[in-house]
């Protein structure tokens, strides 16, 4: 009997330790399904977020070009403008010059036209004088004139 149940223990211990560690497996097979399977969905989440991570940074890539873009066009336009101030700037200051030159020939065209308008009154007085003179000599010679024929 001590025979059996030495044998019966050890029958025992020996499927006690089989069916143990195969439960013990299975709980294991159990334990890193579930732990692959949150794997997977986090492996999935971060596969989005990549995914609109990606597509926002392609979004402000794109937006950074446009915005050279326009920069470069920006540039070019302030260059464009700046040569238009210039010209602008050359040009005022030739109608300055032109200006002060028709200021200055105002002036003397001024002052030319003032000594001729004196010299004109001076010349009109000057006749009116004469004319006046001419007109007390033919007073003077007509009374001559109408006074010697009644005197013979």
């Amino acid at each position: 009997m001590k025979k059996y149940f030495v044998t019966y223990i050890c029958i025992w211990m020996l499927s006690m330790s089989l069916f143990g560690c195969s439960i013990t497996s299975s709980e294991r097979l159990k334990d890193t399904d579930r732990r692959v399977s949150e794997i997977s969905k986090t492996t999935q989440s971060l596969e989005k977020r990549l995914d609109d991570l990606s597509r926002s940074i392609s979004i402000i890539v794109n937006d950074g070009n446009g915005l050279h873009n326009d920069i470069d066009d920006i540039k070019s336009h302030n260059n464009y403008i700046q040569q238009k101030i210039k010209e602008i700037e050359t040009v005022i200051k030739n109608l300055d010059e032109h200006v002060r030159g028709l200021e200055a020939n105002y002036k003397t065209t001024g002052e030319n036209l003032n000594k001729r308008i004196d010299d004109i009154q001076k010349a009109e007085i000057e006749l009116s004088n004469r004319l006046e003179m001419m007109k007390l000599g033919t007073k003077d010679e007509v009374k001559e004139k109408t006074a010697s024929p009644t005197t013979p």
